[in-house]
């Protein structure tokens, strides 16, 4: 703004009549506050019920790791972030975290039946390797309707810079 101004002739008045960054910064700061508090329910709740402090960082670094890969490709992609998007992210990491603690609950029922680490990681991830991909399509196939709808007003497959 006091750029504008600057330029701008003194007879023009230039004055902000809304300004649309406080929403989104507002959805910003709560998203944050939610994955905050995702994380650490998730973490309590894994060790309240495993009582295994190994088995409770796996989950405590699936979330931050997804939400970096998020960022950077989004970066990479030239997206920037929206209301919709912080909906996307707040929904992806519960997909994130339900997938964790699914995998994470039958690779510690292989290890409570005597296997030792590796191979009670392989075989609980292969037993139900095909169960976490189902539920994940199945989950976001509910937001398709939402995606069309997005894309309908242009914008959802196309990202935030300016043709060249």
């Amino acid at each position: 703004m006091p750029t504008f101004r600057s330029q701008m002739p003194s007879s023009v008045n230039l004055k902000l009549l809304f300004d649309r960054s406080e929403p989104v910064l507002e959805s910003v700061n709560d998203v944050k506050f939610t994955l905050l508090l995702t994380v650490a329910l998730v973490v309590l709740v894994i060790f309240l019920f495993l009582r295994n402090v190994s088995a409770t960082m796996i989950p405590s670094l699936a979330v931050p790791i997804s939400v970096i890969g998020t960022f950077a490709a989004m970066k990479l992609l030239g997206y920037t972030l929206d209301n919709l998007s912080l909906m996307a992210l707040t929904l992806s990491v519960g997909f994130v975290v339900d997938d964790a603690i699914v995998v994470l609950e039958n690779v510690v029922r292989h290890m409570e039946l005597g296997k030792d680490r590796w191979t009670a990681a392989f075989d609980g991830a292969k037993e139900i390797g095909f169960t976490v991909i189902s539920m994940t399509v199945s989950l976001a196939a509910v937001f398709i309707p939402v995606l069309l709808w997005r894309a309908s007003l242009g914008g959802c497959f196309t990202n935030s810079q300016p043709p060249s």
